[in-house]
Formats: C-alpha cells, structure tokens, sequence
C-alpha cells in the first residue's frame, strides 16, 4: 500500500483546479451561472475515448433513478456527475487524491447536483462503507496504479449489494512489455501495477461475483487515440488533461500512445454480477 500516496502526489502535481477549469470555461465563453455538466465534460472525462466510453458503461450496467452507485476512482466526478445527471441516480465518488475530491464537489455545487453527488477521500482498499452498501459498482482507469488487485476486488464484492453489478474499463497489461514512462496515470514503472486481462478476471471471479460481459476494446482505443491526435493537430482537441497533469501531460500521452499501438498496454470493459 506504500504506492498509494505517491499515487496521489502524481495526480495532485497543479493543486488547485477548480479555478482554473472555472477561467478556461470563462474563456471559452461559457456562462459560469448557467453550467451544465455537459460543459464540463472536456475537462472531466479522464479517460481513454472520454464521454462515449462513459455512456457505453453506463448502458451496460443501467444503473435506475434512485439507486445508490460508487465511483470508485472517480477523479474530478465527471462520470458521477454524468450519470447522476442522465441515470437520476446517486453517486458516491471516492479517490485517493484530497484536491481532486474537493475539485469534484465544488463542480458538481456549480452545476447543481451536490443533492445527487457526493465525493469520499479514502483508500479503495479499505473502502470506508458497510457491506452490501450499494446497488452498482463503477471504475474507470482506476486499478493501474494498485498493486493489491485481489484485495480491491474483495472490498468491491463486500459493498455491492447482492443482485448489484460491478462495472470496470480499464487499462491493463498488454503482451509486448512494459508501457513507456511517463503515462499519465505514473511517472515511472515504481507506481504502475498493470496486470493481464486474465489476471484480472481471475481475481474478480475468485470474489464470487460472477462474469456478464467482457470485451477488449483496445483497437477501439487505438482509434480514438488517432483522431484524438488529429484533433489536437487541428488545434480542436480538449485542453482538460493538460489542465489537471501539467506540462509534461503531452509527454505522458505520447508514451500512452506508443504503449498502446505497440500492445504493451490493453483497455478492458466487463460487468460482474453479485448473486441475489
């Protein structure tokens, strides 16, 4: 567990992003009195291929108005805000990093779904809830930096309410090696604990929850990550990630990109089931 505050540190490396977000939006045009969570999503969807993968997540598991949903990593609560906005659900967020806990409520106040949407600093290996707590269970671009994936996904079993489904899109080990250094999740190989899609699945299944779906999506990935490029050429990509990682966030999506066409890193979606 030593990783997990070096972990943070990485993700806190700008301090304070509220702020910032806030003046780029301005900048952009938009109306602070006036934003939705859609405007915040060029900022907020940290994740490979972005909003879609969020809504492809989002249909596989269906979470229903009024249902209780953990974001388990959930960075600056995009994809909480997103599915207490379009589900009517409620989300609990947690993460290991304090500023970016702080970032995800106050954005979530200024587009009005602090009703909906609360944020936790905690540890996902000692997940700070009571068993069988929640109807859904959603991480995205969380695990790679844990070591310890048997024991996240014994906390993951322990909360999730019996019928509850447990959904993940994630970045994995791939066959070719170990990615490049740095990527926007580790600046170097000491905090990155990528495991095979096998592995994964294993240690999932050993929890007793039992598999729904799994699907590679790392030629989709490839994909976005080329028109992802385009845009950012064309001078029309999203400024977000650079707002929250820094100058040196170009360096990390190279080596991301180079890791990824050469199949030393793989994205994984599933849905896990607890028996009712």
């Amino acid at each position: 567990m030593s990783q997990l505050p070096s972990a943070a540190q990485h993700y806190a490396r700008e301090g304070e992003l509220t702020g910032r977000i806030l003046s780029t939006l301005t900048a952009e045009g938009k109306d602070l009195d006036r934003l939705t969570a859609e405007d915040l999503s060029p900022y907020d969807q940290f994740h490979s291929r972005g909003q879609q993968a969020t809504a492809e997540l989002a249909q596989l598991l269906n979470p229903q108005a009024g249902q209780l949903v953990l974001d388990l990593g959930c960075g600056i609560g995009g994809p909480a805000r997103w599915l207490a906005a379009r589900h009517g659900c409620r989300v609990v967020g947690l993460d290991l990093t304090e500023v970016y806990c702080r970032t995800a409520g106050e954005l979530s106040a200024r587009v009005g779904l602090s009703g909906q949407t609360a944020f936790v600093c905690a540890n996902g290996l000692a997940l700070p809830f009571a068993t069988a707590s929640f109807d859904v269970i959603w991480t995205q671009h969380a695990a790679m930096n844990i070591a310890d994936k048997a024991r996240l996904y014994r906390e993951v079993a322990r909360v999730l309410k019996p019928g509850g489904r447990f959904g993940l899109y994630d970045v994995m080990a791939g066959p070719a090696g170990d990615p490049y250094f740095p990527v926007p999740w580790s600046a170097s190989a000491e905090w990155s604990h990528l495991t095979a899609p096998e592995g994964v699945r294993e240690a999932i299944l050993a929890t007793g929850l039992k598999q729904r779906h799994w699907r590679d999506l790392t030629a989709e990935s490839k994909a976005w990550s080329e028109k992802a490029v385009a845009a950012q050429t064309a001078g029309k990509g999203p400024s977000g990630p650079a707002i929250i990682l820094g100058p040196s966030f170009a360096e990390m999506v190279a080596n991301l990109r180079r890791s990824l066409f050469e199949d030393r890193i793989t994205v994984v979606q599933a849905v896990f089931e607890k028996a009712g």
